[in-house]
């Protein structure tokens, strides 16, 4: 039940058809570019499969400041991921993700990182299914300096308002695309199919009062916010939809109770709660790519106390705390917080301080909890692409090596579970993870060295995996037996 809380149906974020041109790859098999070509301001009506991608690109022309990306599904649940660097974009290399439920916009401005990579500025776009789902895609000039997300297609239908599982007359209309077929069909809540509800497996877009919770499919209990898994409580990443006082303010992870209280002179230890910029302008939310595009994100950044709060922050290595602002014309700013130290009582640890050294590989609490158990979940059983190739995995496993590699208790459970998921990361082709960067070297001495799809086929075995076990157990009785005749 742990692995399907996260997504909103736990299936793999790659096709299958990626995970086998990855494995391709990996035997030196080259597989043909399949991304199909967009035209500029035209939206695109297509299918996708569920469980697979399909690829555009589309090029930007040089007068464009912005750009604006449209995402409209008839039905199911399809998300997009964008990168002007990157063909076939996924969960690991886009630099822009689309996946919230229902129609979404996305607006990219000239000034964002990474909006071109060079001329011709050509932007890559790969649309995934959760689910078999239809949709409209397609990208528009946007260099007015009056962008606004949810501007009216139509007298009163705002682009929110379309596939939001809602019929909405106003939206009824060829230029609102019919509401998104809202008005066909009727579910508990936008992308919670038919069918979805107490079929034991945990739905977060069914997780919602209106379902009744999924029918207790993510949990016995009541949810205490429509999105807040019971999950994400105190998993260590701030979540919007949990930062709410039904929720506790997600546990610790939004800073509900953190003083001014820093040492470090740049403030990268800062975990405040000031949100406005020294000339007085409104933070906006890390979590939020709106009106500030950007990469600063609790994914990208796990240590850097991000996520679904405003509050003031240094994740990059900047002189002081700073924050995106929600001006247009002010991208960022640094804040006005006090001095190091100035505000701790005495004898107080900076809470970023607190939470490092008080981290242990793993927590007896209930259910256990801490950097091991993380690692287990956000990987998963090493049979899904989605899961071992996610930045989420590689985070979860550099965490975990912090706190682990010299935990005499959990070290041998945290070795075993690390070899299944570099071997797994090998099979699948998704080896840029610098957590395991010794392993894949080592891997690509030996495929050099031939024999490569024989090692594959075989790191895969059971037979393989019990002699690794069978390894990892005799070094831990070889320890042991050290350890005692040392005393």
């Amino acid at each position: 039940l742990l692995e399907s809380f996260r997504l909103r149906r736990q299936r793999s974020p790659m096709a299958r058809l990626t995970a086998l041109v990855g494995l391709c790859a990996a035997l030196g098999v080259r597989a043909q570019a399949s991304e199909q070509a967009l035209e500029m301001g035209k939206l695109r009506s297509a299918f996708v499969n569920e469980d697979s991608f399909q690829y555009y690109i589309v090029q930007v022309p040089s007068s464009s400041n912005a750009i604006k990306v449209k995402l409209v599904p008839s039905y199911g649940d399809p998300d997009v991921y964008l990168s002007f660097s990157a063909p076939e974009p996924d969960d690991l290399t886009a630099t822009w993700v689309m996946d919230d439920v229902g129609a979404e916009e996305q607006v990219i401005k000239r000034d964002a990182v990474d909006f071109c990579t060079g001329e011709p500025c050509m932007l890559h776009i790969s649309v995934y299914g959760y689910d078999e789902s239809e949709y409209m895609v397609g990208v528009f000039d946007a260099s007015s300096t009056t962008l606004k997300i949810e501007s009216e297609c139509a007298p009163g239908c705002k682009q929110d308002m379309i596939a939001d599982g809602v019929c909405q007359p106003a939206c009824k209309n060829s230029a609102c695309y019919d509401d998104g077929g809202d008005c066909e069909e009727q579910n508990c809540a936008p992308g919670c199919d038919e069918g979805w509800v107490g079929d034991e497996y945990c739905d977060e877009a069914c997780f919602v009062e209106a379902c009744n919770w999924d029918g207790g499919d993510c949990s016995e209990n009541s949810g205490c916010n429509t999105g807040c898994l019971p999950e994400y409580i105190n998993d260590g990443e701030c979540d919007s939809e949990c930062n709410v006082a039904a929720c506790g303010f997600d546990g610790d992870d939004c800073f509900a109770r953190s003083t001014e209280c820093y040492g470090e002179a740049d403030g990268k230890d800062y975990r405040g709660t000031k949100n406005t910029t020294k000339s007085g302008k409104e933070c906006q939310a890390w979590d939020a790519q709106f009106p500030q595009q950007h990469t600063r994100t609790h994914l990208n950044y796990p240590s850097g106390g991000l996520g679904g709060h405003n509050y003031c922050r240094n994740p990059d290595g900047e002189t002081a705390p700073w924050c995106y602002t929600v001006d247009m014309e002010l991208r960022w700013e640094y804040c006005n917080v006090a001095q190091p130290w100035q505000h701790c009582k005495q004898n107080e640890i900076p809470r970023a301080v607190q939470v490092a050294g008080g981290k242990m590989c793993l927590m007896p609490t209930q259910p256990p909890s801490g950097p091991l158990p993380t690692f287990e979940a956000k990987c998963g059983n090493g049979e899904n692409h989605g899961d071992i190739c996610s930045r989420e995995c590689c985070n979860a496993a550099k965490a975990a090596a912090a706190f682990c590699a010299n935990d005499e208790q959990h070290f041998g459970r945290y070795q075993e579970y690390k070899m299944k998921v570099a071997f797994s990361q090998l099979k699948f082709n998704c080896t840029s993870c610098d957590a395991f960067s010794d392993f894949f070297s080592n891997a690509e001495t030996i495929l050099q060295m031939g024999g490569g799809s024989k090692m594959i086929r075989f790191a895969d075995s059971v037979g393989f995996k019990v002699l690794v076990a069978a390894f990892l157990i005799m070094l831990i009785m070889l320890c042991v037996i050290a350890a005692s005749i040392a005393r």
